[in-house]
């Protein structure tokens, strides 16, 4: 009985791991890895480098799945400290792609009325600010890397929180769940495929909730709620990306 809850255990973050990639693979392959089948416009070289990195990031995150299901503790741990510096590169690069979401936008002819340039300064704010908890996330993981259950779940919503962009109503995957869920909700709020997941993982494994789980999803929910659009809204914020973009008005 035990090796058998053991088993469960090892193939939930595998799959876990699994399903996001074809979340990934869903939400952004048109624009992304079939880009040359769809467009004949190529992307910049800081948005293609981010989507290798952000993919890097998700195999990453299923290579070490596989090696702690193994028993392979060992190189898990050793591929860990390789994943802080992607988990860097991945904020950097980040960070990256929503400074330059206004210039890009610019160029590309979208910005056309003092409202567009407010939704495009708010959108970038937000991309910005959604870096925080990846930050936070990855950092308390390190930090409780000696307590399994508590890093491994702490992973797990530093990786889903990553998808939202996959998720969103202007890529595929977005547009078909959205259709689903409109007539009862503004958006499709993806975190609760996530949160279900773990939910079950927690109660078929050891018959309670982990903290980990149920408070990594509230602080998210409640951050994304409340603290991302008080970012965005933020005057003294939306004047620093301004002057950081040489913008006027």
């Amino acid at each position: 009985m035990a090796g058998q809850r053991s088993r469960r255990r090892n193939r939930f973050f595998v799959w876990t791991a699994v399903a996001m990639l074809v979340v990934v693979a869903l939400g952004f392959g048109k624009s992304f890895y079939l880009r040359p089948v769809f467009s004949d416009t190529p992307l910049p070289t800081y948005l293609a480098v981010h989507g290798i990195v952000m993919t890097a990031w998700y195999l990453l995150f299923l290579a070490q799945a596989l090696l702690a299901g193994s028993g392979r503790i060992d190189l898990h741990r050793r591929l860990g400290i390789a994943g802080v510096a992607l988990a860097a590169a991945v904020v950097a690069t980040g960070a990256l792609v929503h400074l330059r979401l206004i210039p890009r936008m610019q160029a590309l002819g979208r910005i056309a009325s003092p409202e567009d340039l407010a939704f495009a300064i708010d959108f970038a704010l937000q991309g910005l600010a959604s870096l925080a908890p990846f930050v936070v996330l990855i950092a308390l993981a390190v930090w409780w890397r000696r307590r399994p259950a508590v890093h491994k779940r702490l992973m797990f919503w530093a990786m889903a929180w990553t998808l939202g962009p996959a998720f969103t109503n202007t890529r595929p995957l977005g547009q078909f769940l959205d259709s689903l869920v409109v007539p009862y909700l503004p958006f499709f709020p993806a975190d609760l495929f996530w949160l279900v997941a773990l939910l079950a993982y927690d109660w078929t494994t050891t018959r309670r909730i982990h903290p980990a789980t149920w408070l990594g999803f509230l602080l998210l929910a409640l951050y994304f709620l409340f603290a991302m659009p008080w970012i965005a809204g933020n005057a003294t914020l939306q004047a620093w990306l301004k002057a950081c973009l040489g913008l006027t008005g």
